[in-house]
């Protein structure tokens, strides 16, 4: 017979699936490079000390954290804290970003931007190369922003308060409380889609996590079974557990410490919970971009621009982009926002290049135009800059704008 839910969440119901959870988590958890513990002074910083009764507390150099009873269970086997700052770029780099593609990015990153100090003296440039590849290049820039904000005004330690994590750039409700809970073993809840999937089969929950009765139960529950002892465990455990097992199509119940308590595995409902989230129609961009070309050789220049919010892709450096549908109003969209560059050396290329960003899903033909070195000298709109053709390699960081670069004909 399926064990009684709980009345509400914080129960002792939860704490002993909490334990069953845990001790599954142990057995079968994935060594990923962000997992390695958090070692200072030459030592491994484990929960063994108390701090924070009082919410008051610091937990600085050689010291460690518990929950908020500050109980290490009975034979329990210590927690091994992670790093903040690894715990930090881990997670954002894995938000829209699967685990397998973000591994060699994090291990890349760890070896040039070894920790937070050297990370806050980073040019943007080059933050934004090792960034290349992974989208959403605003997430990059807020790390840089978030780390110089660290190094000066907590001198270089992060931050464990939810509400001091919350105050970074880029740090909203789950990251905030990933670094709480993983790396200082506070009660801090996390809510993601693996652990959405995890809550709303085992309450049979039918609500959509972003709807507003669905976020103040699914936020309800993350609280309660962060509270219920070793959170570092317990919330990184209920992450592993939907990534591993209660998978989106198909769950391995079999595999799943909380089965036993599963009011969907109960009845085999597992594939209705979550419910489905209406998809957003994917929005199509075609248009024309374009190669502009001066000079040869070594003083080969290419025309790039870097679009402003509200523009696709702003920030980031790319080719010039014209929504025309053929050639007329190609030259026709030239000739307006490049006035002073002769629009009749425009030609079509016989290439096409498809990319897709979340639900924007572009088409571009591509085009060249070829001008006179003299070009060089006169005055360009705003965003529009002449950049040595042999650097475009090091300073497009967008997936499209290099994969236009690498289409185009190669440079002389």
């Amino acid at each position: 017979m399926m064990a009684r839910l709980p009345a509400k969440p914080g129960t002792g119901e939860v704490a002993e699936w909490a334990r069953a959870l845990t001790s599954w988590f142990q057995a079968n958890r994935r060594e990923l490079p962000w997992r390695t513990p958090w070692v200072e002074d030459g030592a491994v910083r484990e929960p063994e000390m108390e701090y924070g009764r009082s919410g008051d507390g610091d937990p600085g150099k050689g010291e460690s954290v518990k929950g908020r009873s500050g109980k290490q269970e009975r034979g329990a086997d210590p927690i091994r804290l992670r790093d903040p700052y690894a715990t930090w770029i881990s997670e954002i780099m894995l938000q829209q970003t699967q685990v397998s593609t973000v591994m060699d990015y994090f291990r890349r990153w760890m070896a040039r931007f070894p920790d937070i100090r050297t990370l806050a003296s980073a040019a943007e440039a080059d933050v934004l190369e090792a960034w290349a590849g992974l989208g959403y290049y605003s997430r990059a820039r807020n790390l840089l922003a978030t780390a110089r904000k660290i190094v000066d005004g907590h001198a270089g330690r992060f931050p464990w308060r939810r509400e001091e994590l919350l105050a970074l750039k880029g740090v909203g409700e789950y990251t905030a409380g990933a670094i709480a809970s993983l790396a200082f073993n506070r009660p801090e809840p996390i809510l993601d889609g693996n652990i959405v999937r995890v809550f709303s089969r085992l309450y049979a929950l039918p609500f959509l996590p972003d709807s507003s009765e669905g976020r103040s139960r699914y936020w309800a529950l993350s609280r309660a079974w962060a509270g219920s002892g070793r959170p570092a465990l317990v919330n990184e455990g209920l992450m592993e557990l939907g990534a591993l097992v209660c998978a989106p199509k198909s769950p391995d119940c079999p595999r799943c410490p909380l089965a036993p308590f599963c009011r969907a595995h109960a009845d085999t409902s597992q594939d209705r919970f979550p419910p489905a989230k209406l998809r957003k129609g994917a929005v199509v961009v075609s248009g024309f971009g374009v190669a502009v070309v001066a000079g040869a050789g070594a003083q080969r220049r290419v025309l790039l621009y870097t679009p402003r919010k509200p523009e696709r892709l702003a920030g980031l450096l790319t080719f010039p982009f014209f929504e025309a549908g053929d050639l007329p109003g190609l030259r026709a969209a030239w000739k307006s926002r490049l006035p002073g560059l002769a629009e009749a050396s425009l030609r079509p290329l016989a290439v096409t290049v498809t990319h897709s960003i979340t639900h924007h899903r572009y088409r571009i033909h591509l085009a060249e135009a070829r001008m006179d070195p003299a070009c060089l000298k006169a005055p360009l709109p705003e965003g529009f800059t002449w950049c040595k053709a042999g650097e475009l390699e090091r300073i497009l960081v967008s997936s499209l704008s290099r994969k236009i670069w690498k289409a185009l004909v190669s440079p002389d």
